[in-house]
């Protein structure tokens, strides 16, 4: 998103919403969903809970590779080590490798690790990126089992940022524990040619079996017709949060 920003790799997603609240980050990258694995509940979770502004997003191609020490052969991998999401993604892959899968925090941390470690009898499953920041040898190129596989991910920020052409607003509702609800809510939007490109919910934490519903819709709440349509939701719902509106031009 930001090709001259200086990177600050976090160990959890928490921490990243962490540093950007406190301001020790400017900006935070966190995956929302995978094409495949679907969408990552906790980012939901943690915007929630968080006073941030999705600023904008990104989409991009997951391609694994299998990386070791320079001079380890495929026949030496005992074990693979990677962020349990990539073990799952490469699991034909892996199967016919005959080798113990081992979860790990994180894609790049797992080729640090053999690095640091020294592992002649590990693999780990990362970005041909990480096998260049460590100096591993790449053993095997595109293992995933699905070649279609993209994860799409937000920005996150304290400031908001000016609309373009195209824009997208994310935010969240609760309903009414009524018949139709859901279906009033969304007509609010569909009435005015809102055109919604995707809805989730999520369990209320502290209050099982009540449910709050993310939401994405082409569009800016400076637009008189969202504008238009967030007045009429705020009758209807039990809560409205906007998480932002940015442009899809970047």
């Amino acid at each position: 998103m930001e090709p001259a920003a200086r990177l600050t790799p976090c160990n959890t997603l928490a921490e990243v919403f962490a540093g950007v609240e406190s301001g020790v980050l400017d900006s935070g990258v966190v995956p929302v969903e995978n094409s495949l694995a679907g969408s990552v509940g906790e980012t939901y979770d943690l915007l929630l809970t968080h006073t941030l502004t999705v600023t904008g997003e990104v989409t991009i191609a997951v391609e694994h590779c299998l990386m070791a020490l320079p001079g380890v052969e495929l026949s030496d991998v005992k074990r693979v080590i990677s962020h349990p999401q990539a073990l799952a993604q490469c699991d034909e892959y892996l199967a016919q490798l005959r080798a113990q899968s081992v979860p790990y925090w994180d894609t790049a941390a797992s080729a640090r690790l053999i690095r640091e470690t020294g592992a002649t009898d590990a693999a780990a499953v990362a970005s041909r990126r990480a096998a260049d920041l460590h100096g591993l040898r790449i053993l095997a190129e595109r293992i995933q089992s699905n070649r279609e596989n993209f994860t799409r991910f937000y920005r996150v920020e304290r400031t908001h940022r000016p609309a373009g052409s195209r824009n997208r607003t994310v935010f969240a509702i609760g309903l009414p524990h009524v018949p139709g609800s859901l279906f009033m809510a969304l007509a609010s939007l569909s009435c005015r040619g809102i055109n919604l490109t995707k809805i989730e919910s999520r369990p209320v934490r502290r209050d099982p079996w009540q449910y709050v519903f993310f939401l994405e819709f082409e569009g800016h709440v400076d637009d008189w017709k969202v504008k238009s349509a967030m007045d009429e939701l705020r009758a209807k719902t039990t809560m409205l949060r906007v998480f932002g509106s940015f442009s899809l031009e970047g």
